[in-house]
């Protein structure tokens, strides 16, 4: 054993990597929670607006990943209007792609060596944490914090590992990666897997490679399993979600899965290419951790070149591995700007078509809830929470849509129309809220075990059956303004109100009578309610249907 080795106090440079890796993953992730939160929902309305070509996706999704720090984040809220009908697979495509692009910034930043600042940084970012007051302040402030515990972290792991370049043990295992490339594959695809940070993993890399413990061709091909290993993260997001989040997951898995591969086969030429525009730009190329963010930057580049001429092809693909069975079939509507000034009775239809849409989402909902009652299955009740997610962007997206259309100078009938649609999109959001609330009930008597009883079972299939009669009825009714339906549904709510006040007095009979918990009472009564409250809102909806003047009662608001 040589003296170096026994020279190196293991225990102290041991601490110094995982306290450094540790401050590392807590800073970017400080840094980029804090940035998104400062950026709040406009980014969402920004995706929605900017996307409407896979070309704008790319830019748009570079754009947002290299403002917020996280491809994670931006592929979360795309898998959200994918899901919603907001966005299609192929405009979805285009902004991952952007997202691939923009998360190399994270390297360049890295490579900048800033960590000499780190302190003032950080120093920076507390004062503005303790010393003021605004909220917007205190975000920049954990977002400049982060900032610094970044450099920091990476400076205490660098600082650790120039140690250990220095051991022939571990210059020989990192000339394996070298001799055979498939092995940084592997390390890459690993580490970024285990870590959850594709970024964490380049700045590791960066570190060795400034300290001449890596060499260009094995670094490369760590580059390349970083970027198959940073989709771990999208895969494990969309583990038991719809097919739309299924397939955003793929399209993130086949895109990196492809280029590693293409530039596996031709590492040596892409290697050659590196070093040529290193060593004509980048001052002492061999060891500058600029290198490596320029073969990063590079790939994804040269990636994203290659794969936009095959989107069509890749959306085709991943739609024949991951079929919609059961999942949650939502139209793409896309509700048309320009229509609003120049046509708004054709824009108040465009309208219409996106509520009527909204209806089959709360529709499906419905449906669901009434299966997790019986069935209890928590697959499905996580497919009924995700009916809920899609109505509150719709009604966002519509009720935008419709203020706009308010703002032009339209006449007294449109303005009638419009406010009745706007009292539609809300009712139909409430409608969400209620099953909920229903789908939450239910499976708190599931986790405490509380059985329905059999004449309270009977009870709910009744109602069930009358509510799942009147929104189909309202909606078809809405979307065909048929005054008969609409008249049913009218005549129907008086009676589900006379059967809810029924059940709820049967039900306190049954408590006295000992023939079923006390503990169901609280429960039974704000099903009972909520159920009531689901027939108020279509009977809200068929209003409007009936009465040619907007004269809507807000009792349920």
């Amino acid at each position: 054993m040589n003296g170096l080795f026994l020279a190196i106090d293991w225990k102290l440079t041991a601490f110094a990597i995982l306290g450094g890796l540790g401050i590392f993953l807590y800073g970017i992730n400080l840094m980029s929670d804090s940035l998104k939160k400062i950026a709040g929902s406009k980014l969402r309305q920004f995706l929605e607006n900017a996307t409407n070509t896979p070309l704008k996706g790319i830019f748009v999704g570079l754009l947002i990943t290299a403002i917020i720090q996280s491809s994670s984040a931006t592929t979360a809220i795309v898998v959200g209007l994918v899901r919603a009908g907001l966005m299609t697979l192929p405009q979805a495509v285009g902004v991952i792609f952007g997202a691939n692009i923009g998360t190399t910034v994270t390297s360049f930043i890295i490579a900048l060596k800033i960590g000499d600042y780190a302190f003032p940084i950080m120093f920076v970012g507390s004062v503005m944490i303790f010393f003021f007051h605004k909220k917007r302040v205190k975000e920049f402030g954990r977002a400049i914090l982060g900032f610094g515990m970044l450099f920091f972290g990476l400076e205490t792991m660098g600082d650790a590992l120039k140690q250990l370049v220095q051991l022939p043990e571990f210059t020989n295992a990192i000339q394996q990666v070298a001799d055979y490339p498939i092995l940084g594959v592997v390390v890459g695809v690993l580490t970024t897997a285990v870590i959850q940070s594709s970024s964490a993993t380049i700045g590791i890399l960066e570190q060795l490679y400034a300290t001449g413990g890596v060499p260009l061709i094995g670094a490369i091909a760590v580059v390349l399993g970083d970027n198959i290993g940073t989709t771990v993260t999208s895969i494990m997001a969309a583990a038991g979600g719809t097919a739309a989040a299924k397939r955003t997951a793929l399209t993130h898995v086949l895109f990196n899965l492809f280029g590693t591969v293409l530039f596996l086969i031709f590492l040596t030429p892409y290697y050659h290419l590196i070093s040529y525009i290193g060593s004509h730009i980048i001052p002492d190329y061999e060891t500058n951790m600029l290198t490596i963010s320029l073969s990063h930057i590079l790939f994804n580049l040269i990636n994203v070149f290659i794969m936009y001429w095959f989107i069509k092809q890749l959306v085709w693909l991943v739609t024949k591995l991951i079929p919609a069975k059961g999942e949650i079939a939502v139209q793409e509507v896309v509700l048309e700007e320009h229509l609003i000034d120049s046509s708004p009775d054709l824009a108040l239809e465009n309208a219409k078509l996106a509520i009527s849409n909204m209806g089959s989402v709360a529709q499906v909902m419905f449906d669901y809830t009434v299966k997790f009652t019986f069935q209890g299955d928590a697959k499905i009740k996580e497919l009924g929470l995700q009916c809920e997610e899609l109505l509150d962007v719709m009604d966002d997206k519509i009720h935008a849509y419709l203020v706009k259309i308010g703002a032009n100078d339209i006449g007294n009938n449109q303005i009638q129309e419009l406010a009745k649609d706007i009292d539609t999109i809300t009712d139909l959001e409430r409608i969400g809220d209620h099953l909920t609330n229903l789908l939450e009930f239910f499976e708190e008597r599931q986790a405490n075990k509380m059985e329905l009883y059999p004449v309270a079972k009977d009870e709910l299939t009744e109602l069930f059956d009358l509510l799942k009669k009147s929104l189909t009825q309202t909606l078809e009714a809405y979307k065909t303004q048929n005054k008969e339906l609409a008249m049913e549904v009218n005549v129907r709510e008086d009676l589900i109100d006379k059967l809810c006040k029924r059940f709820r007095k049967n039900h306190i009979n049954r408590i006295n009578d000992k023939t079923c918990q006390e503990t169901e009472a609280g429960f039974y009564v704000d099903i009972l309610s909520n159920m009531e409250r689901l027939g108020d809102h279509c009977n809200n909806i068929v209003i409007n249907i009936l009465t040619d003047s907007y004269t809507h009662d807000d009792t349920f608001f």
